[in-house]
């Protein structure tokens, strides 16, 4: 499996191409271009779910 990294140390590797992992990344770089501290974090705490989950990751 391949895998990416953000720009964020704090920010967990997701596999390439995952459509949610994908749209999770652009709800947050939107939130950021808008200063939405919040929205940043429930992408965060979304994304984190999501790996544990679907691609059986842990943070």
């Amino acid at each position: 499996m391949t895998h990416n990294t953000d720009t964020d140390p704090n920010t967990p590797t997701k596999p390439v191409g995952c459509p949610v992992c994908q749209e999770l990344d652009q709800t947050e770089a939107v939130a950021r271009t808008e200063w939405d501290a919040s929205k940043v974090t429930d992408c965060r705490v979304l994304r984190a779910r999501h790996l544990a989950a679907e691609h059986g990751e842990q943070s």
